[in-house]
Protein backbone atom coordinates (compact mmCIF):
# COMPACT_ATOMS: atom_id res chain seq x y z
CA UNK A 1 0.00 0.00 0.00
CA UNK A 2 1.70 3.07 -1.24
CA UNK A 3 2.31 6.22 0.70
CA UNK A 4 3.73 9.32 -0.82
CA UNK A 5 5.88 9.62 2.27
CA UNK A 6 8.54 11.62 0.51
CA UNK A 7 6.35 14.71 0.41
CA UNK A 8 7.21 15.25 4.05
CA UNK A 9 10.95 14.95 3.56
CA UNK A 10 11.82 17.67 1.18
CA UNK A 11 12.09 21.41 1.22
CA UNK A 12 9.63 22.89 -1.16
CA UNK A 13 10.39 26.09 -2.94
CA UNK A 14 10.50 27.56 -6.41
CA UNK A 15 12.26 30.49 -8.03
CA UNK A 16 13.52 31.97 -11.22
CA UNK A 17 17.24 32.56 -11.59
CA UNK A 18 18.26 33.28 -15.16
CA UNK A 19 15.19 34.78 -16.72
CA UNK A 20 16.03 34.16 -20.35
CA UNK A 21 14.60 30.62 -20.47
CA UNK A 22 11.59 30.27 -22.75
CA UNK A 23 9.64 28.42 -20.05
CA UNK A 24 7.82 30.67 -17.61
CA UNK A 25 8.31 29.86 -13.93
CA UNK A 26 5.34 29.92 -11.61
CA UNK A 27 5.79 32.60 -8.95
CA UNK A 28 5.09 30.95 -5.58
CA UNK A 29 4.18 34.34 -4.18
CA UNK A 30 4.70 35.33 -0.57
CA UNK A 31 2.97 32.36 1.06
CA UNK A 32 5.65 29.69 1.12
CA UNK A 33 3.63 26.96 2.77
CA UNK A 34 5.91 24.12 1.74
CA UNK A 35 9.06 24.72 3.78
CA UNK A 36 11.22 22.03 5.28
CA UNK A 37 10.04 20.87 8.66
CA UNK A 38 12.66 22.53 10.83
CA UNK A 39 12.31 19.75 13.40
CA UNK A 40 13.40 17.09 10.94
CA UNK A 41 17.02 16.04 11.26
CA UNK A 42 18.93 14.67 8.30
CA UNK A 43 21.82 12.29 8.82
CA UNK A 44 25.22 13.92 9.02
CA UNK A 45 27.34 13.25 5.96
CA UNK A 46 27.50 14.04 2.26
CA UNK A 47 24.57 14.05 -0.14
CA UNK A 48 24.34 13.89 -3.93
CA UNK A 49 21.48 14.90 -6.20
CA UNK A 50 20.80 15.62 -9.84
CA UNK A 51 18.65 17.75 -12.10
CA UNK A 52 18.08 16.30 -15.56
CA UNK A 53 16.16 17.84 -18.43
CA UNK A 54 15.49 16.91 -22.03
CA UNK A 55 19.02 17.74 -23.20
CA UNK A 56 20.73 15.64 -20.55
CA UNK A 57 22.28 16.01 -17.14
CA UNK A 58 22.41 19.70 -16.30
CA UNK A 59 23.30 19.75 -12.61
CA UNK A 60 24.77 17.30 -10.15
CA UNK A 61 25.36 18.71 -6.71
CA UNK A 62 27.12 17.47 -3.62
CA UNK A 63 26.80 18.93 -0.16
CA UNK A 64 27.64 18.03 3.40
CA UNK A 65 25.27 18.39 6.34
CA UNK A 66 26.17 18.56 10.00
CA UNK A 67 23.26 19.06 12.39
CA UNK A 68 21.14 20.11 9.41
CA UNK A 69 23.69 22.79 8.52
CA UNK A 70 25.46 23.03 5.19
CA UNK A 71 29.21 22.79 5.72
CA UNK A 72 30.19 22.36 2.09
CA UNK A 73 28.28 22.69 -1.20
CA UNK A 74 29.74 22.17 -4.67
CA UNK A 75 28.80 21.26 -8.22
CA UNK A 76 29.95 17.97 -9.65
CA UNK A 77 28.40 18.98 -12.97
CA UNK A 78 26.98 22.24 -14.32
CA UNK A 79 25.94 22.23 -17.95
CA UNK A 80 23.38 23.42 -20.44
CA UNK A 81 22.83 22.55 -24.08
CA UNK A 82 26.00 20.46 -24.19
CA UNK A 83 28.29 23.11 -22.67
CA UNK A 84 30.14 22.24 -19.47
CA UNK A 85 30.15 25.48 -17.50
CA UNK A 86 32.73 24.17 -15.03
CA UNK A 87 35.31 24.10 -17.82
CA UNK A 88 34.93 27.78 -18.70
CA UNK A 89 37.95 29.96 -18.06
CA UNK A 90 37.58 33.37 -16.48
CA UNK A 91 37.83 35.05 -19.89
CA UNK A 92 34.88 33.09 -21.30
CA UNK A 93 31.84 35.20 -22.15
CA UNK A 94 29.68 33.01 -19.89
CA UNK A 95 32.09 32.83 -16.95
CA UNK A 96 29.69 35.13 -15.09
CA UNK A 97 27.15 32.31 -15.09
CA UNK A 98 29.54 30.12 -13.14
CA UNK A 99 30.23 32.98 -10.73
CA UNK A 100 26.52 33.39 -10.08
CA UNK A 101 26.03 29.73 -9.36
CA UNK A 102 29.06 29.70 -7.08
CA UNK A 103 27.49 32.59 -5.17
CA UNK A 104 24.32 30.53 -4.73
CA UNK A 105 26.05 27.50 -3.25
CA UNK A 106 28.52 29.54 -1.21
CA UNK A 107 25.61 31.40 0.34
CA UNK A 108 24.33 28.15 1.83
CA UNK A 109 27.56 27.23 3.60
CA UNK A 110 27.17 27.66 7.34
CA UNK A 111 23.39 27.98 7.13
CA UNK A 112 20.69 25.51 8.07
CA UNK A 113 18.52 23.70 5.54
CA UNK A 114 15.55 26.01 5.92
CA UNK A 115 17.75 28.91 4.79
CA UNK A 116 17.43 27.60 1.24
CA UNK A 117 14.12 29.47 1.24
CA UNK A 118 16.24 32.59 0.86
CA UNK A 119 16.73 31.57 -2.76
CA UNK A 120 13.19 32.77 -3.40
CA UNK A 121 14.82 36.19 -3.63
CA UNK A 122 18.16 35.53 -5.36
CA UNK A 123 18.67 39.21 -6.06
CA UNK A 124 19.55 39.54 -2.38
CA UNK A 125 22.43 37.09 -2.60
CA UNK A 126 23.56 36.97 -6.24
CA UNK A 127 25.26 39.81 -8.06
CA UNK A 128 23.99 40.77 -11.51
CA UNK A 129 21.37 38.04 -11.60
CA UNK A 130 20.06 39.38 -14.91
CA UNK A 131 23.41 39.86 -16.58
CA UNK A 132 23.37 36.41 -18.14
CA UNK A 133 19.66 35.92 -18.64
CA UNK A 134 20.26 34.06 -21.90
CA UNK A 135 22.14 31.29 -20.17
CA UNK A 136 18.85 29.72 -19.01
CA UNK A 137 20.45 27.69 -16.23
CA UNK A 138 18.24 28.63 -13.30
CA UNK A 139 18.45 28.34 -9.56
CA UNK A 140 15.24 26.29 -9.51
CA UNK A 141 17.26 23.55 -11.18
CA UNK A 142 19.77 23.78 -8.36
CA UNK A 143 17.11 23.44 -5.70
CA UNK A 144 15.55 20.52 -7.58
CA UNK A 145 18.89 18.73 -7.38
CA UNK A 146 19.13 19.53 -3.66
CA UNK A 147 15.67 18.07 -3.09
CA UNK A 148 16.65 15.01 -5.07
CA UNK A 149 19.68 14.53 -2.83
CA UNK A 150 17.63 14.87 0.35
CA UNK A 151 15.03 12.45 -0.99
CA UNK A 152 17.68 9.81 -1.58
CA UNK A 153 19.15 10.15 1.88
CA UNK A 154 22.75 10.46 2.94
CA UNK A 155 25.26 9.32 0.31
CA UNK A 156 28.31 8.95 2.58
CA UNK A 157 27.23 8.93 6.21
CA UNK A 158 29.45 10.54 8.83
CA UNK A 159 27.99 8.35 11.55
CA UNK A 160 25.14 5.98 12.20
CA UNK A 161 22.40 6.08 9.56
CA UNK A 162 18.79 6.60 10.55
CA UNK A 163 16.71 3.62 9.44
CA UNK A 164 13.70 5.02 7.67
CA UNK A 165 10.22 3.69 8.30
CA UNK A 166 8.97 2.93 4.80
CA UNK A 167 5.47 2.04 5.86
CA UNK A 168 3.66 -0.72 3.99
CA UNK A 169 4.73 -0.49 0.36
CA UNK A 170 2.69 -1.70 -2.59
CA UNK A 171 3.60 -5.17 -3.83
CA UNK A 172 5.14 -5.11 -7.27
CA UNK A 173 8.17 -4.10 -9.31
CA UNK A 174 10.20 -0.95 -8.65
CA UNK A 175 12.90 0.86 -10.64
CA UNK A 176 15.35 3.52 -9.53
CA UNK A 177 18.54 5.15 -10.78
CA UNK A 178 21.73 6.76 -9.56
CA UNK A 179 23.14 9.45 -11.85
CA UNK A 180 26.44 11.23 -11.55
CA UNK A 181 28.33 13.79 -13.59
CA UNK A 182 29.39 11.37 -16.30
CA UNK A 183 26.04 9.74 -16.86
CA UNK A 184 23.58 7.13 -15.64
CA UNK A 185 25.69 4.78 -13.56
CA UNK A 186 23.27 2.46 -11.77
CA UNK A 187 19.69 1.43 -12.54
CA UNK A 188 18.22 -1.23 -10.28
CA UNK A 189 14.99 -3.16 -10.67
CA UNK A 190 13.54 -5.12 -7.77
CA UNK A 191 10.33 -6.66 -6.52
CA UNK A 192 8.72 -6.08 -3.14
CA UNK A 193 6.23 -8.42 -1.55
CA UNK A 194 5.18 -7.66 2.00
CA UNK A 195 8.10 -5.22 2.12
CA UNK A 196 10.57 -8.01 1.28
CA UNK A 197 13.11 -7.85 -1.55
CA UNK A 198 13.23 -10.34 -4.41
CA UNK A 199 14.31 -10.47 -8.06
CA UNK A 200 16.91 -7.71 -7.79
CA UNK A 201 18.84 -6.96 -10.96
CA UNK A 202 20.88 -4.23 -12.64
CA UNK A 203 19.43 -2.61 -15.72
CA UNK A 204 22.51 -0.39 -15.82
CA UNK A 205 25.92 -0.72 -14.17
CA UNK A 206 28.43 1.69 -15.60
CA UNK A 207 31.28 4.01 -14.73
CA UNK A 208 33.22 6.44 -16.94
CA UNK A 209 31.56 4.98 -20.02
CA UNK A 210 32.51 1.41 -19.14
CA UNK A 211 29.50 -0.95 -19.20
CA UNK A 212 30.15 -3.61 -16.56
CA UNK A 213 27.08 -5.66 -17.44
CA UNK A 214 28.67 -6.86 -20.68
CA UNK A 215 32.03 -7.89 -19.21
CA UNK A 216 33.04 -11.52 -19.39
CA UNK A 217 34.84 -13.47 -16.70
CA UNK A 218 38.14 -12.98 -18.54
CA UNK A 219 37.97 -9.21 -18.16
CA UNK A 220 40.30 -7.64 -15.59
CA UNK A 221 37.38 -5.70 -14.14
CA UNK A 222 34.96 -8.62 -13.99
CA UNK A 223 35.32 -8.87 -10.18
CA UNK A 224 33.45 -5.54 -10.00
CA UNK A 225 30.47 -7.21 -11.63
CA UNK A 226 30.67 -10.08 -9.14
CA UNK A 227 30.90 -7.67 -6.21
CA UNK A 228 27.83 -5.75 -7.24
CA UNK A 229 25.86 -8.90 -7.89
CA UNK A 230 26.81 -10.12 -4.43
CA UNK A 231 25.42 -6.89 -2.99
CA UNK A 232 22.08 -7.45 -4.72
CA UNK A 233 22.05 -11.12 -3.82
CA UNK A 234 22.54 -10.16 -0.18
CA UNK A 235 19.21 -8.29 -0.21
CA UNK A 236 17.27 -11.22 -1.65
CA UNK A 237 14.61 -12.29 0.84
CA UNK A 238 15.44 -9.51 3.32
CA UNK A 239 13.14 -6.73 4.54
CA UNK A 240 13.30 -3.42 2.72
CA UNK A 241 15.17 -1.77 5.60
CA UNK A 242 18.15 -4.01 4.81
CA UNK A 243 19.00 -1.60 1.98
CA UNK A 244 20.87 0.50 4.54
CA UNK A 245 23.27 -2.37 5.18
CA UNK A 246 24.77 -1.70 1.75
CA UNK A 247 26.61 1.26 3.22
CA UNK A 248 28.91 -1.42 4.65
CA UNK A 249 29.37 -3.74 1.70
CA UNK A 250 32.59 -5.18 3.14
CA UNK A 251 30.34 -7.33 5.32
CA UNK A 252 28.75 -9.03 2.34
CA UNK A 253 31.00 -8.62 -0.71
CA UNK A 254 34.25 -10.47 -1.35
CA UNK A 255 37.42 -8.41 -1.75
CA UNK A 256 35.51 -5.14 -1.75
CA UNK A 257 38.75 -3.16 -1.63
CA UNK A 258 40.44 -4.91 -4.53
CA UNK A 259 38.79 -2.60 -7.02
CA UNK A 260 38.13 0.46 -4.89
CA UNK A 261 39.13 2.71 -7.77
CA UNK A 262 36.15 1.55 -9.80
CA UNK A 263 33.96 3.78 -7.60
CA UNK A 264 30.68 2.04 -8.44
CA UNK A 265 29.97 1.61 -4.75
CA UNK A 266 27.34 0.30 -2.41
CA UNK A 267 26.07 3.79 -1.67
CA UNK A 268 25.19 4.20 -5.34
CA UNK A 269 23.06 1.08 -5.11
CA UNK A 270 21.42 2.45 -1.96
CA UNK A 271 20.69 5.71 -3.77
CA UNK A 272 19.11 3.96 -6.74
CA UNK A 273 16.96 1.66 -4.58
CA UNK A 274 15.71 4.55 -2.44
CA UNK A 275 14.96 6.45 -5.65
CA UNK A 276 12.90 3.50 -6.86
CA UNK A 277 10.92 3.35 -3.63
CA UNK A 278 10.33 7.10 -3.66
CA UNK A 279 8.87 6.91 -7.17
CA UNK A 280 6.26 4.39 -6.13
CA UNK A 281 5.56 1.00 -7.61
CA UNK A 282 6.50 0.77 -11.28
CA UNK A 283 4.40 -2.29 -12.04
CA UNK A 284 1.97 -3.24 -9.24
CA UNK A 285 1.14 -6.89 -8.71
CA UNK A 286 -2.24 -5.97 -7.26
CA UNK A 287 -4.47 -2.96 -6.83
CA UNK A 288 -2.84 -0.02 -5.10
CA UNK A 289 -4.36 1.80 -2.17
CA UNK A 290 -3.66 5.51 -2.41
CA UNK A 291 -2.90 7.62 0.61
CA UNK A 292 -1.89 10.92 -0.88
CA UNK A 293 -1.36 14.47 0.26
CA UNK A 294 -2.51 17.20 -2.09
CA UNK A 295 0.55 18.88 -3.61
CA UNK A 296 1.00 22.61 -3.31
CA UNK A 297 -0.12 24.71 -6.25
CA UNK A 298 2.67 25.36 -8.74
CA UNK A 299 4.67 23.99 -11.62
CA UNK A 300 6.48 20.65 -11.39
CA UNK A 301 8.99 18.74 -13.49
CA UNK A 302 9.91 15.09 -13.17
CA UNK A 303 11.94 12.54 -15.08
CA UNK A 304 12.09 8.85 -15.82
CA UNK A 305 15.45 7.38 -16.78
CA UNK A 306 16.23 3.84 -17.82
CA UNK A 307 19.52 2.24 -18.71
CA UNK A 308 21.46 4.92 -20.57
CA UNK A 309 18.62 7.14 -21.72
CA UNK A 310 16.40 9.99 -20.55
CA UNK A 311 13.07 8.59 -21.71
CA UNK A 312 10.39 10.79 -20.16
CA UNK A 313 10.40 14.35 -18.84
CA UNK A 314 6.99 15.68 -17.84
CA UNK A 315 6.06 19.20 -16.84
CA UNK A 316 2.69 19.89 -15.22
CA UNK A 317 0.86 22.34 -13.03
CA UNK A 318 -1.21 21.68 -9.92
CA UNK A 319 -4.04 24.10 -9.17
CA UNK A 320 -6.39 23.46 -6.26
CA UNK A 321 -5.20 19.87 -6.19
CA UNK A 322 -5.99 19.34 -9.89
CA UNK A 323 -3.70 18.61 -12.81
CA UNK A 324 -3.44 21.36 -15.43
CA UNK A 325 -1.22 22.02 -18.42
CA UNK A 326 0.62 18.69 -18.72
CA UNK A 327 3.19 18.30 -21.48
CA UNK A 328 6.17 16.21 -22.41
CA UNK A 329 9.58 17.86 -22.46
CA UNK A 330 11.00 14.48 -23.48
CA UNK A 331 9.40 11.31 -24.81
CA UNK A 332 11.95 8.89 -26.21
CA UNK A 333 12.97 5.28 -26.41
CA UNK A 334 16.07 3.70 -27.88
CA UNK A 335 17.15 6.98 -29.44
CA UNK A 336 13.76 7.69 -31.04
CA UNK A 337 12.30 11.08 -30.09
CA UNK A 338 8.56 10.56 -30.37
CA UNK A 339 7.78 14.24 -29.93
CA UNK A 340 9.13 14.95 -33.40
CA UNK A 341 6.96 12.38 -35.19
CA UNK A 342 4.35 13.49 -37.66
CA UNK A 343 1.03 11.91 -38.50
CA UNK A 344 1.60 9.04 -40.89
CA UNK A 345 4.83 7.89 -39.24
CA UNK A 346 4.76 4.24 -38.23
CA UNK A 347 5.18 5.13 -34.57
CA UNK A 348 2.96 8.20 -34.51
CA UNK A 349 0.27 6.24 -32.63
CA UNK A 350 2.73 5.99 -29.72
CA UNK A 351 2.83 9.76 -29.49
CA UNK A 352 -0.95 9.90 -29.86
CA UNK A 353 -1.43 7.40 -27.03
CA UNK A 354 0.77 9.37 -24.68
CA UNK A 355 -0.99 12.58 -25.56
CA UNK A 356 -4.27 10.87 -24.69
CA UNK A 357 -2.72 9.91 -21.39
CA UNK A 358 -1.80 13.41 -20.27
CA UNK A 359 -5.04 14.80 -21.72
CA UNK A 360 -6.87 12.34 -19.47
CA UNK A 361 -5.22 13.81 -16.38
CA UNK A 362 -6.08 17.43 -17.15
CA UNK A 363 -8.70 18.68 -14.72
CA UNK A 364 -8.52 15.58 -12.54
CA UNK A 365 -7.37 15.43 -8.92
CA UNK A 366 -3.79 14.42 -8.26
CA UNK A 367 -4.68 10.89 -7.12
CA UNK A 368 -5.80 10.17 -10.70
CA UNK A 369 -2.10 9.60 -11.43
CA UNK A 370 -2.68 6.07 -10.13
CA UNK A 371 -5.06 5.45 -13.01
CA UNK A 372 -1.97 5.29 -15.21
CA UNK A 373 -1.34 1.78 -13.95
CA UNK A 374 -4.52 0.75 -15.83
CA UNK A 375 -4.58 2.85 -19.00
CA UNK A 376 -6.70 0.54 -21.12
CA UNK A 377 -9.90 2.29 -20.14
CA UNK A 378 -8.88 5.68 -21.49
CA UNK A 379 -6.17 5.13 -24.12
CA UNK A 380 -7.11 3.74 -27.52
CA UNK A 381 -5.29 0.68 -28.80
CA UNK A 382 -2.88 0.73 -25.88
CA UNK A 383 -1.50 -2.67 -26.83
CA UNK A 384 -1.04 -2.00 -30.53
CA UNK A 385 2.40 -0.58 -30.05
CA UNK A 386 3.39 -2.35 -26.84
CA UNK A 387 6.83 -3.03 -28.30
CA UNK A 388 7.59 0.68 -28.33
CA UNK A 389 7.96 0.42 -24.53
CA UNK A 390 7.52 4.11 -23.83
CA UNK A 391 4.84 3.11 -21.35
CA UNK A 392 2.40 4.75 -19.01
CA UNK A 393 4.22 3.47 -15.91
CA UNK A 394 7.21 5.53 -17.01
CA UNK A 395 5.00 8.60 -17.13
CA UNK A 396 3.66 7.70 -13.69
CA UNK A 397 7.23 7.45 -12.38
CA UNK A 398 8.19 10.83 -13.83
CA UNK A 399 5.11 12.54 -12.36
CA UNK A 400 5.81 11.15 -8.89
CA UNK A 401 9.43 12.23 -9.27
CA UNK A 402 8.23 15.73 -10.08
CA UNK A 403 6.08 15.86 -6.96
CA UNK A 404 8.93 14.51 -4.84
CA UNK A 405 11.22 17.30 -6.04
CA UNK A 406 8.69 19.95 -5.08
CA UNK A 407 7.58 22.97 -7.03
CA UNK A 408 9.83 23.90 -9.92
Amino acid sequence: MKKLFILGLVLMFSLSFFVGCNDAVVDPGDNHDDHVDVESIYDDGSYRGVYVDRDGIQITIQFTLENDTFTDVSFRHLAYDGSNYLEFEESHVLSGVVSQYEQVVNYLVGKTIESVDDLYTPENIVDDVDAFAGATLRANKVVSSIRDALNRGVYSPAGEVTIRDFGQLTDGTYRGAYIDRDGIQVVVQFTLENNTFSSLSFRQLEYAGDNYRVKGDDDALYPIVIQHQQALDYLEGKPVEAVYELYNTADMVDDIDAFAGATIRGNKIVSSIIDGINRGVYNPSSDTIMQVDTPADGRYRGIYIDRDEIQVVVQFNIEDGMFTDLRFRQLAYSGQDYRGLEEGDNFYPVLSQHQQLIDYLVGKPFEAVYDLHNPGSFIEDVDTFAGATVRTNKVFSSIIDGINRGRY
